[in-house]
This record gives C-alpha cells, structure tokens and sequence, in this order.
C-alpha cells in the first residue's frame, strides 16, 4: 500500500509540475511529454492495483486451505489417540457387547465348588493301534521287538 501512495504523490507531482510549466511559457511539446508521463504513471498504477487484487484473493484462498489442511490434522491426531489407547492386559476378559463383564468369561463354575475338568473322548477300540481314533500306545515286547 505504501507503494501505491507513493505512486499517486508522484502522478499528482507531475501534474502540477506541468501545470507550472505551461503558465512559465513551456511550449507545446515539453507538454504532450508530460502528459504521456502522467498516462505511463497511471497505467502503472493501475497495473500494479490489479496484480494486489490477484494476490489479495490467491492468499485468501490459501489461508482457507490452510484452514482446511489444519482441521483435517486435528481429526487425523484424534484418531490416532483412540488407537492408540492402551488395550486391556491379556487374560483379562472383554465383555461382548450387551453383556456385563460377569458372565464375559463364559459359564463359570459357583463360588467355592470346584470346576470339573472335561471328560476326554473315549477311544475307538476297533481302529488301529495309535491312531487318532485309538491312541493307545503299543508297549513292547520283552525282548525289545514288536
């Protein structure tokens, strides 16, 4: 802006400095000079005016990316702290939805009575000998051969 001033108090010197010059007896070719001075100053100026306009709206624009860019940040950091909450120490159980955390273990046995262990699978007496179906160990032979 201070350039502009500048410009105006130069344009507006001129024109009264040629002014002067035509009631000192200038003649009529020092003031077409002049003139053609004043309209290049003026034109400059004008110039000049538009491209402040230009940057004036590319800078608000910038300032509304950056605005933008700033918001998005914010999320980006929220989301980031809500991963990166510390998970619960392994063993302990997590309720499903809808549940309390009392009966998120599954069924438990009631206080002071033992849980049973499970009963393993019977074995398959009429599969082959160490099979899945029949698990039985072979036990050998006294002599060392099967």
């Amino acid at each position: 802006m201070k350039f502009f001033n500048t410009v105006s108090k130069t344009a507006l010197a001129m024109t009264l400095g040629a002014a002067l010059v035509n009631m000192g007896g200038c003649n009529q070719e020092e003031l077409t000079q002049a003139k053609d001075q004043l309209a290049k100053t003026a034109s400059e100026r004008d110039q000049l005016k538009g491209q402040v306009t230009t940057q004036q709206s590319q800078m608000d624009a910038m300032k509304k990316d950056l605005d933008d860019t700033k918001a998005k940040l914010a999320d980006a950091e929220k989301a980031a702290q809500a991963c990166a909450q510390p998970a619960a120490p392994a063993g302990t159980p997590v309720a499903p939805a809808g549940k309390p955390a009392a009966h998120a273990g599954g069924h438990k046995a009631a206080a002071g009575k033992p849980e049973k262990p499970p009963v393993a699978a019977k074995p398959d007496a009429t599969a082959p000998v160490g099979s899945e179906a029949n698990p039985i160990k072979v036990q050998a032979k006294p002599g060392g051969s099967y």
